[in-house]
Parts: structure tokens; C-alpha cells; sequence
């Protein structure tokens, strides 16, 4: 087994053009959308009515959370942007509330709703604690149990409600369905050796027919596994790409996820007649799974049951949702036992069918 690893891994070092093709394609596709992929990088005017220093004190804020490019304008010029389409949406602060001013419901907003929120009432929680510094201790212990607002506790945390970052959206989505391939195009190998007849020599070798087996499979795994690695090492240490504390933990997600796309083209492997079919096979379940799974755009958008049923059966709709638990909503791995377990579910059932049927057609 480790010689058939080692020679596939040989091989990659005299032929890498399709895995660097392929990573350079997560990579590019993943810019490309990911810069205008919604709220990561809009811009967004600001009207004031506050005075100078509080108003400076809540844009720094809002800076400080690098999802958005702010400016404070007048309100004549807010409208006329949000109006034309120049922003998605704009914010107006005023000394007891603020407002917001779009055009249009946005999976962008959601982010930026976000984000002024929480400036927002921060500000006014620093406020109330400097304006309690003037009274007695039994005041300022009463002022900080009363609350500085008043607000509908699911406003930001209904079950409707969801986090978006297009860039993120994006980098998940892309290395989910480019990765596909890469496994694809090297458990093909199976096939190749039973095309052309090498299943045959391994009854007169020493080496056992279950070692090609899982030598390709391992290869795949691991080339698949540093490909995604690699490009989300990229956009995070290259690139700056915020992952909300959750990079580590997408790295062990992804295990799971790369076993069971192993398992998925085994299973495609063993449903083909030659590499022919395989190869036409592959492009087609991996496109209908990114659509259906959430890989191209936010499955949250989604409102036909249909449709979200069936992203129930797809691995990329568990891994996505996984990688947002970690990052977007900033869960530990514990709130990803679920789809996780889905995964490997999923990679049982196809890998022990994917083999059956290899088995079966050598016969």
C-alpha cells in the first residue's frame, strides 16, 4: 500500500499542472464572487445628528469590524446613494435611536444590521456608565442592572435570522465544490486499472488487490485534504480573510468532508461502466450538489421545501453549515456533532456501496 501511495504522490511532482489548475481555480473564483459576494466589502454612508466626538466614537466602531467601508455624509447625499444603487443601504444616528435607509431586502443587510447594532449599543452602555460616575455607588450599581435598551430579543437571534459574509460564503463554497474533482480525477485510477486489465495481475502478484484500494483512496484523501488547507491558509495569512476565530476548526471539519467526497466518487466509480461515463458523471453531480448544497450562494435564500429537502442528502450543504457554526456564529465543534455525523454517515453508506458495485462488476 505505501508504494502505491508513494508512486501516486511521485507522479503528482512530474505532473502537478491539473492540482495547481484546480487550486488556482478555488482560488480566483473564490476572489471573483467573494468581492461581490454582498455586505463584506459595501459601502455604507452614515447620516449624524450627534455631536462630533460620539459620532467619531461609534465610526471607529464600525471600522474596527473591517466588514464594511463607512463614510459620514450628509442626509441628502445617503439617499441619493442608497437611491442609485451605489449602496446596498445607510445608516442614520441620532442622539436616542437610529435608522436604516435600503433599497431592497439583501442577504448583505444582515451582516451590517450586525454590526451597527452592536456599535450602537455600546455606545450608549459606555455612555450610561460615564454619566453614572457623577452619582453614588448605589446609582451606578442600579444604573448598570437597568438596561440601556429596549429591543426585541429576536431581532438579532430569531430563527430566521442568519450572519452573512460574501467572502467567506464564497472561499467555503468554491474549495467545497473544486475539491470534488481533485478527488475525482485520482480515484479514477480505479477504473483505469480495471480498464485495463492491472485487477487481472494482482491474482498472480504478491500484492494484495485491497492495497490499490486503498492506496488511490488515501492519495485522494490527502491530496484533496492539503488542496482545501492550502487555500484557506491563503486567504487567511496571505490575504487577511477574517474567519472569526473559527480557521482551526474548519481544518478538522473538513475531514470528514473530504472522507465522504472520497466515498461519493467511489460510489460514482462503481456506477460507471468505463472513465468515459465517470468522467461525465463527475462535472454533473458535482454542479447539481454545489447548487443544491449552498456552495454558489447562501442556502438560508432558499425558501422551496423541495429544494431544501433535498439539500438534506448533499454533503456540501452539511459542511457549509458547519463551517458557519464555526466562524459566522462563532460555535465550538461541539455545535457541528450533527453534520459531522451526517458526513460520516454519508461516507459509510456510499463507500461500502462503491465497492460492492466495483466488486461486483469484476465478476
Amino acid at each position: 500500500m505505501k508504494g502505491f501511495i508513494y508512486a501516486q504522490f511521485k507522479l503528482l511532482v512530474r505532473k502537478p499542472a491539473t492540482f495547481l489548475l484546480m487550486t488556482l481555480f478555488m482560488i480566483v473564483f473564490a476572489l471573483m464572487l467573494g468581492n461581490t459576494g454582498g455586505a463584506y466589502s459595501s459601502y455604507v454612508p452614515v447620516y449624524s445628528e450627534m455631536n462630533q466626538k460620539d459620532t467619531k466614537r461609534i465610526m471607529e466602531s464600525l471600522e474596527g469590524y473591517g466588514s464594511q467601508r463607512y463614510e459620514v455624509v450628509d442626509e441628502e447625499k445617503l439617499m441619493k446613494a442608497v437611491r442609485e444603487g451605489d449602496a446596498e443601504a445607510g445608516v442614520l444616528f441620532y442622539e436616542d435611536h437610529f435608522e436604516y435607509v435600503r433599497s431592497a431586502e439583501t442577504p448583505g443587510f444582515q451582516l451590517l444590521q450586525q454590526n451597527v447594532e452592536k456599535a450602537y449599543y455600546d455606545f450608549l452602555q459606555e455612555k450610561k456608565i460615564v454619566d453614572s460616575q457623577a452619582t453614588n455607588s448605589d446609582d451606578i450599581i442600579a444604573d448598570l442592572n437597568t438596561p440601556v435598551f429596549t429591543i426585541d430579543a429576536k431581532s438579532l437571534a430569531s430563527e430566521d435570522d442568519w450572519i452573512y459574509d460574501g467572502k467567506l460564503q464564497a472561499i467555503f463554497g468554491f474549495a467545497v465544490f473544486f475539491v470534488i474533482y481533485t478527488i475525482g480525477y485520482n480515484v479514477i485510477n480505479l477504473l483505469v486499472a480495471k480498464q485495463n486489465g492491472i485487477w487481472d495481475r494482482f491474482i498472480l502478484s504478491p500484492a494484495k488487490k485491497w492495497e490499490m484500494y486503498v492506496g488511490i483512496m488515501v492519495y485522494a484523501f490527502f491530496l484533496g485534504y492539503i488542496q482545501v488547507v492550502l487555500v484557506f491558509s491563503i486567504f487567511k495569512y496571505v490575504l487577511g480573510i477574517d474567519f472569526y476565530g473559527g480557521y482551526w476548526k474548519t481544518l478538522i471539519i473538513l475531514i470528514p468532508y473530504v472522507l465522504c467526497i472520497v466515498s461519493l466518487t467511489v460510489l460514482i466509480a462503481g456506477l460507471s461502466k468505463n472513465v468515459q461515463t465517470f468522467n461525465a458523471m463527475i462535472p454533473l453531480i458535482s454542479v447539481s450538489f454545489a447548487m443544491i448544497g449552498g456552495a454558489y450562494w447562501p442556502i438560508e435564500i432558499v425558501s422551496n421545501k423541495v429544494m431544501l429537502l433535498l439539500a438534506e442528502v448533499v454533503p456540501i450543504y452539511h459542511v457549509m453549515d458547519a463551517f458557519k457554526q464555526v466562524t459566522l456564529y462563532g460555535q465550538g465543534l461541539t455545535a457541528t456533532v450533527f453534520p459531522v455525523s451526517i458526513l460520516v454517515l454519508m461516507s459509510i453508506v456510499m463507500m461500502g456501496i462503491g465497492l460492492n458495485l466495483m466488486e461486483r462488476r469484476q465478476h
